[in-house]
C-alpha cells in the first residue's frame, strides 16, 4: 500500500524536474546572449572587447598557426567559435554540414540575411563580411585544399582528435540530410572580405 502514493508522484516529479531543466536553460540561453563573445561551444553575444584593428592592417597569415578565431554574425547579434583557415594572405571559415536548403538551422542561413561580421582573433576585432565561394571555383577548391590540409591531423594531437570527430559529425549529417546525393552540396566556404565603408 505504501508504494501506491510513491509511484503517483513520479510523474509529479518528473514534471518539476523537466521544468527546472527548462528554466535553467532560458537562463543559461539569455546569459549567454549578453556575453562578450561564444562560450565554450556555445554562441555568444556580440563581441565587445578587443582593440579594433582595420582589416587591411591585420596580417592574417601571422595568425593562420591558430585553429580558431571568434566570429559575430552582425545581424543576428551572435557568436560563435570557428575553425579558420588562410590561403594567398586571406582567411577562410566553412560551414562543412548541410548549411542551406537542408533540414538544419546553422548560421550561413543568417549570412544570407546580412553578410557583415566582427572577427576576433589574438585580442583584436576586425570588421568584415562574409563573401561566398562557390562550389567547382578555383578559389574554392584551392582554399578547400588549404582547409584540408591545415586540420588534416596528421601531425597527432588535439587537431587529429578534433579532425576525426568533426568528420564522424559531417559524415553523419550528409547521412541524414541526404546532402552526398545532391548536384550542388549543402556545406559552405566564406572569404572573410573587408567591409564596404558605408560614405
Amino acid at each position: 500500500m505504501s508504494e501506491r502514493p510513491l509511484l503517483r508522484s513520479w510523474p509529479g516529479r518528473l514534471g518539476i524536474a523537466a521544468a527546472v531543466i527548462v528554466v535553467l536553460a532560458l537562463f543559461a540561453s539569455a546569459l549567454l546572449s549578453r556575453s562578450d563573445g561564444p562560450v565554450f561551444v556555445f554562441a555568444g553575444g556580440p563581441l565587445r572587447s578587443g582593440e579594433l584593428v582595420d582589416f587591411d592592417d591585420m596580417d592574417w597569415s601571422a595568425v593562420d598557426d591558430l585553429h580558431e578565431l571568434e566570429l559575430e554574425i552582425v545581424g543576428a547579434e551572435s557568436s560563435r567559435i570557428l575553425w579558420f583557415s588562410v590561403d594567398r594572405g586571406m582567411p577562410y571559415v566553412a560551414c562543412d554540414l548541410d548549411c542551406v536548403g537542408g533540414v538544419l538551422a546553422r548560421w550561413p542561413q543568417q549570412i544570407e540575411l546580412d553578410d557583415r561580421v566582427v572577427v576576433r582573433i589574438e585580442g583584436k576585432r576586425i570588421e568584415g563580411r562574409l563573401v561566398h565561394v562557390p562550389h567547382g571555383t578555383t578559389e574554392y577548391e584551392e582554399a578547400k585544399a588549404r582547409r584540408s590540409a591545415k586540420y588534416s591531423g596528421t601531425a597527432g594531437g588535439r587537431a587529429a582528435a578534433e579532425t576525426a570527430a568533426h568528420n564522424a559529425v559531417v559524415e553523419v549529417g550528409e547521412t541524414l540530410t541526404g546532402r552526398a546525393s545532391r548536384e550542388e552540396p549543402g556545406d559552405r566556404l566564406y572569404r572573410i572580405a573587408p567591409r564596404a565603408s558605408s560614405g
